[in-house]
């Protein structure tokens, strides 16, 4: 194994000991000193990675939401099918541990770290703008609105949806939430009938 291949590898065990810890203990519970201690690695390794626990929170998230957005965006459409399966399996996956969606959000919104989500934020608004795009060439979403105005929309929809349902409103799982949510919304802009 190369260096870089080393660096990739200690990441990893990184962040799926810190996924692992904050899911068990919630994430202002669990300390550096456990996270290091449980991928094997000295404290000090961890500061080479990340400035902050959450930092490493915000990078483990960023990574997953965007590797999904952007394989979503590569695929051929048709698009609604393909978007509420992707709500509905990134909303399960969070309600897996509600308690740290909760201390996600707390700490993005008020974190002087919000800023380090704007790169994220512009990549995911981006990669949903062409998903957009693709769908108004292709005819399946109206064109009276742009792709632009509906990718910010969605962002919204799906931020609003998180606040909601880590407050403990609605009966459902986040998935469920997320998907009725894109459902109402993606009906509304489609060329055709319900779906």
């Amino acid at each position: 194994m190369n260096r870089e291949e080393k660096k990739q590898a200690t990441l990893q065990r990184i962040i799926e000991a810190a996924d692992r810890l904050f899911c068990e203990k919630g994430f202002e519970e669990t300390s550096v000193a456990e996270i290091t201690q449980a991928a094997g690695v000295a404290k000090g390794t961890f500061f080479n990675y990340f400035a902050t626990k959450e930092e490493l929170l915000f990078k483990f998230q960023k990574n997953f939401y965007l590797h999904e957005l952007f394989s979503l965006r590569d695929r051929p459409g048709p698009y609604m099918p393909l978007i509420l399966a992707y709500v509905k399996e990134v909303g399960d996956s969070m309600s897996e541990s509600p308690a740290l969606l909760r201390s996600a959000l707390q700490r993005f919104l008020a974190s002087s770290n919000a800023d380090k989500g704007t790169a994220g934020h512009v990549l995911k608004l981006q990669s949903i703008i062409e998903l957009f795009d693709k769908g108004q060439r292709s005819g399946e979403f109206r064109r009276h609105i742009s792709a632009d105005e509906l990718a910010s929309t969605a962002l919204q929809l799906y931020f609003g949806t998180l606040v909601i349902w880590s407050t403990g409103m609605g009966d459902t799982g986040l998935g469920d939430q997320l998907q009725t949510a894109y459902r109402v919304f993606l009906n509304g802009i489609s060329t055709t009938q319900d779906q």
